[in-house]
């Protein structure tokens, strides 16, 4: 068969599939992907990209990111295979999900590095609504990040294009955003403030109302206000039970689940977040199941089960490791530290936190570093290390001054204050 008659053959069997299984809710599993290697094979790179970022958009909605981003990275590879006009057709749609893949994934630098790009073609040919979408990504990447004086410009800029183009929906996403970023910066009033008034912006979006709440709700949680907090919670869960929204749904299982164990009132903290779980594991998400597991480890911690919270920081490792999810992992390595420090098995905790460490520095997580110097530094003085605790204590401190944290700052400080007065 000559090389002609082989791209003919793929490209009528890529044809074939889509006209059988395009519209019909029974089609195989993993139909788009076989089509998709069919164009490629026919050297019709144009369908082929068209059906990679179908099969990208398929799997983020079922939240299958791990796929998700292989395939994201299939198509942009195809992209460039193309020629600049059928590019331009498919650039913005393809960074905008890889932009989704890598941030749901923790790979935040990398996302951000997208969004600018992203940023830079919006502009270009004039999209206003794709360069608002590109301020809002670079807002909650940088607040991820913890740099929420960048996030919070970004997100005024979002905020102004909006208005000046009256977009309200995503106007209400912005202030959602804003809120978010005020209320990490200890700006509860103006937290407040953006929550009410895109509480006031007209939308039959149930699920955008239940995130209004949800954020009051973060920030009652904030300033100790637990029960306040869980009502405005629960609230949200009706909204998204009647919406239909299960990972909404997971979300304030979660939520209320920490309230309750903040409240010290295990067994209801334990009903939720095992609920949440049991949702996460319907849905397959496995970075959510991870989360799930953090949350029970810290009940478990709590009770002084240390064996069962090991258990479950062990198992939320697992899953992070799983997902390729770099935070993730960090996340549950300090857990798996911090057990191993209340057991007194300190040389294992430092272990866990030299792991962790290195993670965050491999993706210049800012705040997870300054998060584990600081664990380190009270490893170091618990066995008699001073000069040690001083180090990491010190390189902490650098990083929560030159992010504006002042109360971690203040901590810290009194922490090498403490060392130089013994």
């Amino acid at each position: 068969m000559s090389d002609m008659d082989k791209q003919a053959f793929h490209s009528a069997t890529a044809m074939t599939m889509w006209q059988n299984y395009a519209d019909d809710e029974r089609a195989p599993d993993g139909w788009r992907e076989i089509m998709a290697w069919h164009w490629e094979q026919a050297g019709d790179y144009r369908q082929a990209v068209e059906a990679a970022l179908e099969v990208v958009e398929a799997r983020i909605n079922e939240l299958a990111f791990t796929e998700a981003r292989r395939w994201t990275e299939r198509g942009l590879m195809l992209l460039d295979r193309l020629d600049e006009q059928e590019r331009r057709h498919f650039e913005i749609r393809a960074y905008a999900l890889t932009i989704a893949v890598l941030e749901f994934g923790g790979q935040y630098r990398e996302a951000l590095g997208y969004a600018r790009l992203l940023m830079r073609l919006a502009e270009s040919r004039g999209n206003v609504e794709a360069q608002l979408r590109s301020y809002l990504t670079m807002g909650r990447v940088n607040r991820e990040l913890g740099q929420f004086i960048v996030a919070e410009s970004n997100l005024v800029q979002a905020l102004m294009l909006a208005q000046r183009h009256n977009l309200l929906e995503l106007e209400m996403e912005v202030r959602l955003q804003l809120a978010k970023v005020h209320q990490l910066q200890g700006k509860h009033l103006q937290a407040f403030q953006q929550l009410e008034m895109a509480q006031e912006t007209p939308t039959d979006d149930r699920g955008r109302l239940a995130r209004v709440y949800t954020g009051v709700g973060d920030i009652y949680r904030v300033l100790s206000a637990g029960q306040e907090a869980l009502k405005l919670y629960e609230r949200a869960l009706k909204l998204d039970i009647g919406s239909g929204n299960r990972l909404g749904q997971a979300m304030l299982n979660e939520k209320l689940g920490l309230t309750y164990l903040e409240l010290r009132n295990f067994d209801e903290a334990l009903h939720y977040v095992r609920e949440a779980l049991r949702l996460r594991e319907e849905l397959e998400d496995v970075i959510g199941q991870a989360r799930s597991h953090v949350i029970l480890g810290r009940i478990a911690s709590s009770l002084a089960d240390y064996t069962l919270a090991m258990s479950h920081f062990e198992r939320a490792h697992e899953l992070e490791g799983m997902a390729q999810n770099q935070r993730g992992l960090t996340i549950a390595l300090m857990n798996l530290g911090d057990v191993a420090r209340a057991l007194n098995e300190h040389e294992r905790a430092r272990t866990s936190y030299t792991e962790a460490l290195a993670l965050a520095q491999a993706v210049d997580d800012q705040i997870a570093q300054a998060r584990v110097y600081q664990r380190l530094g009270d490893v170091s003085r618990h066995i008699g290390d001073t000069k040690d605790a001083q180090a990491y204590w010190a390189a902490a401190l650098r990083i929560r001054e030159q992010l504006g944290h002042s109360e971690e700052a203040i901590a810290l400080r009194g922490c090498l204050i403490a060392v130089d007065l013994s």
